[in-house]
């Protein structure tokens, strides 16, 4: 099923887990997030290739990237659904080159993540094209109002970007919704929401940026776990009442 580009709805984020994709960045904008993506990784769009390094902390490391990751335009609806006071705790570049066999298997994010309690939005932006033909992100709706922690199993597969999560014969593949986006679209969904890819079949690139956003009351235990994708945490909005995580809190980069 494909997805339709409409607008932001928090009972559809309630009743169904996501919501969107909805319109919120010019074209223009998403063009210079792509052209800034490829030289960091030392590429051009004429001539995409794989990426050679981590997928994390762009945020942290580069100015248009932090730029990015704090749009006024996409905060607005990051308030809507969490209330006035958000930390932006991870960002992550989820990208395919043409032709590349890597496929995310059906997952809810909260089920990696060391945070207590589990509240997360997830904003993710299609900074190219996105369709079916180029791996684009798959959603089930309504399948937030159950954790499947214990359903996951061991995926032996090496085109599995993930070693842990849901096969497909485990899902009903027939309900998901195929979140077929311009570039500057924004789908949110839950941290509860299964959401998967498949692979780019096509002579596309898809580049899409996802932004993580909590509240100030969830503590991270990463002592306990570890998790590389956690390059640092950053009020956005609001005000944090709770400090529990100031050991984790960045500086955005000065350039």
């Amino acid at each position: 099923m494909k997805s339709s580009r409409g607008t932001f709805s928090l009972d559809q984020l309630e009743e169904e887990g996501y919501t969107g994709p909805v319109p919120l960045l010019s074209a223009d904008e998403a063009a210079a997030a792509r052209r800034a993506y490829y030289e960091a990784i030392g590429q051009s769009e004429e001539s995409p290739g794989p990426n050679p390094g981590p997928p994390y902390g762009f945020n942290t490391r580069y100015r248009w990237a932090h730029d990015l990751s704090v749009n006024d335009k996409v905060l607005d609806h990051v308030e809507m659904a969490l209330g006035p006071d958000i930390v932006l705790w991870a960002t992550v570049f989820w990208y395919k080159e043409p032709h590349n066999p890597r496929y995310i298997p059906w997952h809810q994010d909260g089920t990696y993540w060391p945070m207590e309690p589990r509240i997360n939005l997830t904003a993710w932006i299609a900074i190219g094209p996105t369709f079916p033909e180029n791996g684009c992100l798959r959603l089930i709706p309504g399948s937030h109002r159950r954790w499947l922690d214990d359903e996951y199993t061991n995926l032996d597969d090496r085109d599995s970007a993930f070693s842990r999560g849901m096969a497909a014969d485990q899902i009903d593949e027939s309900k998901a919704v195929d979140m077929v986006m311009d570039p500057g679209d924004v789908v949110f969904f839950s941290e509860a929401t299964l959401h998967g890819s498949n692979a780019n079949h096509s002579d596309v690139p898809r580049l899409g940026f996802s932004l993580r956003f909590t509240t100030p009351e969830v503590k991270f235990d990463v002592k306990t776990e570890p998790a590389e994708y956690i390059t640092g945490l950053l009020l956005v909005r609001g005000q944090d009442r709770y400090h529990l995580n100031d050991e984790l809190v960045v500086e955005p980069p000065s350039a």
